[in-house]
């Protein structure tokens, strides 16, 4: 205990807001005047800098709310709130250590169907015509952490890159414990540069609802942009 606080394990973005408010509390409490985004700004910059360089440090979804915070449109408690209801989010990217047949391919996608089923997670599974993987998933942190943590000991992938992971809004597969497509090599390419670069480019836009999903999710249109300032 202390300061009156008892420290116990919470999940990630509990604590990080936990954190967050407590330090706005402790810098505002004692300035009438802490309303203006300049204030705002100030608190932000002193609760980033203690994070900096540690697990707490925000990832893109806490700094797009953060952001909201510093221009006035969502109160502390907002921003709290928003991170205690949201999803734990994975997106990563391999390659096949060998290429699948079609009937691999079904076994793959109706295991990882009945895993995720088990452990309430969703998502998105892409396979591209040169052996990548694209995969999305979704769900409580512990358990999206635990497979992705089975997936990179997988010998059927190599070469595992984290592409995105931390928080999201909501859930972008709700509907699926493993949605799949095969898509083309330069497609998948492509999106994986817009979503790397932190960009929605609008002329990547397919007819595909899964593709068009995958971007909304992790890509930072330009109005949102500010977030990275923080």
């Amino acid at each position: 205990m202390r300061g009156g606080y008892v420290f116990v394990y919470q999940p990630f973005t509990e604590l990080y807001g936990y954190l967050l408010a407590r330090v706005v509390v402790q810098k505002t409490m004692r300035r009438p005047s802490s309303n203006s985004e300049s204030s705002r700004q100030r608190v932000l910059a002193w609760a980033l800098a203690m994070t900096t360089n540690t697990p707490l440090a925000p990832q893109r979804y806490e700094r797009q709310l953060l952001a909201r915070y510093q221009h006035g449109e969502l109160t502390i408690d907002q921003v709290v709130e928003l991170l205690e209801a949201s999803i734990y989010q994975v997106l990563y990217h391999s390659w096949t250590t060998q290429q699948l047949s079609e009937n691999q391919l079904q076994e793959l996608l109706e295991y990882s169907r009945r895993y995720n089923a088990q452990h309430q997670i969703t998502g998105l599974l892409l396979y591209s015509s040169d052996g990548r993987y694209v995969q999305m998933l979704e769900g409580a942190e512990k358990d999206v952490q635990a497979l992705y943590a089975k997936i990179q000991q997988d010998s059927r992938h190599q070469q595992v890159v984290t592409v995105s992971q931390g928080p999201g809004p909501k859930r972008q597969f709700a509907d699926w414990h493993m949605d799949f497509g095969q898509v083309e090599a330069d497609m998948v390419e492509q999106i994986l540069k817009a979503i790397q670069a932190q960009e929605f480019v609008p002329r990547l836009s397919t007819a595909d609802p899964r593709l068009n999903a995958l971007m909304q999710s992790f890509c930072i249109k330009a109005r949102e942009a500010d977030a990275d300032d923080l």
